[in-house]
């Protein structure tokens, strides 16, 4: 039956043809844990996972979705008649009146049965949505397929989003699984190296958080757009999972983990991808549902309702771009589109991020200039190194100094009054993160071979030595070189060799601290 409808649907021969032997003698196999069952044949259906399923299915059940909207039963938005919404067999029927419900429901039991396939009753469920929390819940509605009264309950999945009986609970149930499904996803990725220490090197670590995590953590949330507790949820989460990446503690400065990921805050994240759907409605023809109803709630909607369309309209004017009512008379091509908000996004986010991070004295040799969303700061760079492994657990050390979360003595002192921040190696001075890189005694001999090495490079390069310059300055180029010596030059090449020996100068350092520590307590 399938193939008849793919054949009405003027599909040409040739490609019927491919179609039809795609499903010839389909054989398929169930894994329940580590078990697999014996193969068996597959007399019906769409391919499971199969790239054209999802469209094929859609010309099966055609005839039914046309039904539905040639009826005049069902939910209405302004004129526009929304009975049901549908993706595959992913199929909502929506409706106000619980008798004009039963009726799209007979329909669709009796297409069912006239096509040959079950309706799954445990998949089959009424969900009453309450327009408002401060609105009384009403008595249940029964709703009955082929005589069996459908369950009642208070959330169910459609295309992925946890639908509930109010927009709030909605929100909170799909956040909750975002996160418990990519948390999952991290985990699974902790054999892969993807855990910080002794790990893969953070930019790598990065990518694969991007292409493995990051999709699941915002899966749909550009049409339900959460609330700000919500986004601290998914904030919290994202933060919690790239500082472990980054090797740094929990305590480490947000503003840190964005500006050295190149990752944007979950928030921007959402607001990228729910304007860029927003264009996908814009370049729509103009018969089409979603843009009818984008025109119809942007007039008459105002800007205390709760409409998607007002609260994208809220979007556009904080990044300060056309509004909606132009954007729908002449919209963009999607290329271009995606250009400026990506530009408009990442200059907004970047100015917010530097203004932050200034607000932390702690990152006041972190460089801020040159950050690129979608990039990883240059501290994360390996490099042509032939040891990533050895590099990034340098790195992992240089990222805990630069952020100020590395342990001295100064610190220390602060949360514990019975330790003095006196440095315990040479004890003359306080230490913290200057006297640790340039001034302590007991690591002058360690240090002095690597800021050698480095002096070598800017005399060369740069006409100026570095024992010349101010303390301060000294401390910028080991930590974060590109701040100060970008001024001088833009090759790249001396920037990376500098930064390389100021990895190896902190973690040699670091080396040296932690054994002289430990011979003295001996």
């Amino acid at each position: 039956m399938l193939l008849r409808k793919v054949y009405i649907s003027g599909t040409d021969p040739s490609s019927w043809l491919l179609i039809d032997e795609i499903h010839k003698n389909t054989e398929s196999r169930i894994k329940w844990s580590t078990e697999i069952s014996e193969k068996f044949s597959v007399l019906q259906g769409v391919k499971q996972g199969g790239l054209l399923s999802a469209d094929l299915y859609k010309v099966y059940i055609e005839d039914l979705l046309n039904t539905f909207e040639n009826t005049t039963s069902g939910c209405e938005i302004g004129e526009t008649l929304i009975n049901a919404v549908a993706c595959a067999d992913d199929v909502a029927i929506v409706s106000e009146n619980p008798h004009e419900l039963q009726y799209l429901v007979n329909i669709a039991a009796q297409y069912s049965e006239d096509h040959h396939y079950l309706l799954q009753p445990q998949k089959s469920v009424v969900i009453q949505v309450q327009p408002s929390n401060r609105k009384k819940s009403e008595d249940p509605v029964r709703i009955y397929i082929n005589n069996n009264a459908m369950p009642i309950s208070d959330k169910s999945p459609h295309l992925g989003i946890l639908r509930s009986t109010t927009s709030q609970k909605t929100q909170d149930a799909t956040v909750e699984q975002n996160i418990t499904k990519s948390r999952r996803a991290a985990y699974s990725l902790m054999s892969a190296g993807m855990h910080g220490e002794n790990g893969l090197d953070p930019s790598t670590a990065i990518q694969l958080f991007k292409t493995f995590v990051q999709p699941i953590l915002t899966y749909g949330l550009e049409v339900i757009l959460p609330t700000s507790k919500n986004l601290l949820k998914l904030e919290t989460f994202q933060k919690k999972i790239l500082k472990q990446i980054l090797s740094i503690p929990i305590s480490a400065p947000d503003p840190s983990v964005y500006i050295m990921s190149g990752i944007l805050p979950i928030e921007a994240q959402i607001d990228q991808k729910s304007l860029n759907l927003f264009n996908n409605i814009c370049n729509q023809n103009e018969n089409h549902l979603e843009k009818k109803i984008a025109r119809r709630q942007l007039i008459a909607k105002n800007q205390e309702s709760n409409s998607w369309f007002i609260a994208i309209k809220r979007v556009l004017f904080k990044y300060d771009l056309q509004s909606p009512i132009v954007l729908l008379n002449d919209p963009p091509t999607k290329y271009s589109w995606k250009k400026s908000v990506r530009l408009a996004i990442d200059h907004y986010w970047k100015n917010a991020l530097i203004q932050k991070s200034c607000t932390y004295k702690s990152l006041k040799y972190l460089g801020t200039s040159n950050i690129s969303p979608g990039k990883c700061h240059t501290l994360l760079s390996i490099g042509n190194t032939s040891d990533p492994t050895r590099e990034a657990v340098r790195i992992s050390v240089k990222l805990k100094v630069i952020t100020d979360t590395y342990i001295l003595q100064s610190h220390r002192s602060r949360y514990n009054l019975n330790e003095t921040p006196t440095c315990k190696l040479c004890d003359t001075d306080i230490e913290d993160r200057s006297h640790f890189l340039l001034t302590c005694k007991i690591l002058q001999c360690i240090r002095e071979r690597y800021l050698n090495q480095i002096d070598e490079i800017i005399s060369d390069f740069l006409n100026f030595r570095m024992r010349d310059i101010p303390t301060d300055d000294q401390l910028q180029i080991i930590l974060d070189c590109t701040v100060l010596l970008s001024r001088y030059t833009n090759d790249n090449t001396v920037l990376q060799r500098i930064e390389d020996l100021s990895r190896q100068l902190i973690y040699a350092l670091h080396v040296a601290r932690y054994r002289t520590l430990d011979i003295k307590k001996r």
